[in-house]
């Protein structure tokens, strides 16, 4: 197998699933095991084994925010590559594994930060020494960095991710600051079938099962209780929803992401200035 690591962004909050996701990444994905594969699975206090896999827990304590806990997280990742995958993206179908490794040796010969095993409407690019993939570039807003089923460099994730954030907040600003470092960012282009099937949405939102995950995990006949954690019905658009986000986004930029972002442009406002001065002729 190749020197990469799954690292699952999950928390104990989310134990209930782990079965579910971890049962279906058996059935999907069977190239990983048989190659020894290593997953980290994101935990506080929690400790989950699947006699299947190769699992460790990260278990790195009741902390307050996702951010914090994420690098936390990361720290406790030995390989330098990852396979990013949040708890809600069960796997929807088998896995093309010829093609991640195709993919995951293109990220390491050619010095990639993050190669997105989904396009999301990337129209600043260029295309690459592979057919799939096209290297992409900013602006791109609100895209240009976010939690989809993607290579990592780890300690890149890292650097753009702030400790106090949500993962809404740290997706919105993360965006932003990825402008700004500038993220080397390569994507599958719009047409290629995705290596990794699942519900772009996730199985999950606030909690609760989603329609397309309800539908899947019935028409496979897997046992689960969605009664548990009850059905989504609100629209995500919703005036509510709309108004708990920018509130968010509000008092975690005052938290510190916006300062964090305005000293980033400002050190690449001045170290394009810096090298853009001209010599005086003496």
């Amino acid at each position: 197998m190749n020197n990469f690591a799954v690292f699952v962004s999950s928390s104990d909050d989310y134990s209930d699933i782990w079965d579910l996701f971890f049962d279906l990444f058996c059935d999907y994905w069977p190239e990983y095991i048989n190659g020894g594969g290593k997953i980290y699975l994101q935990t506080q206090t929690k400790e989950y084994n699947h006699p299947s896999l190769n699992i460790f827990c990260t278990k790195v304590g009741k902390l307050k925010y996702y951010g914090e806990m994420l690098r936390a997280g990361l720290d406790k990742v030995q390989e330098d590559n990852i396979l990013f995958v949040m708890i809600d993206y069960i796997f929807m179908g088998k896995v093309d594994n010829q093609k991640l490794i195709c993919y995951y040796d293109f990220f390491t010969l050619n010095d990639v930060d993050s190669l997105r095993l989904v396009e999301e409407r990337f129209y600043n690019y260029r295309d690459t020494s592979n057919p799939d993939i096209k290297q992409c570039f900013p602006p791109a807003p609100n895209r240009f960095f976010s939690y989809q089923i993607a290579f990592w460099r780890k300690e890149k994730l890292r650097e753009i991710v702030l400790p106090h954030e949500s993962p809404w907040s740290s997706e919105w600003y993360g965006d932003k600051r990825a402008h700004e470092i500038p993220l080397k960012l390569y994507s599958i282009k719009e047409n290629v079938p995705r290596p990794i099937l699942y519900d772009l949405r996730g199985c999950l939102h606030r909690g609760k099962w989603l329609d397309i995950a309800v539908d899947f995990l019935e028409r496979i006949n897997y046992k689960i209780d969605f009664s548990r954690r009850g059905y989504y019905t609100d629209e995500y658009n919703s005036i509510r929803t709309r108004l708990k986000l920018s509130y968010r986004l509000k008092l975690d930029g005052l938290k510190g992401s916006w300062l964090d972002l305005l000293k980033r442009k400002m050190r690449n406002e001045k170290n394009f200035h810096n090298a853009n001065k001209t010599t005086p002729v003496e």
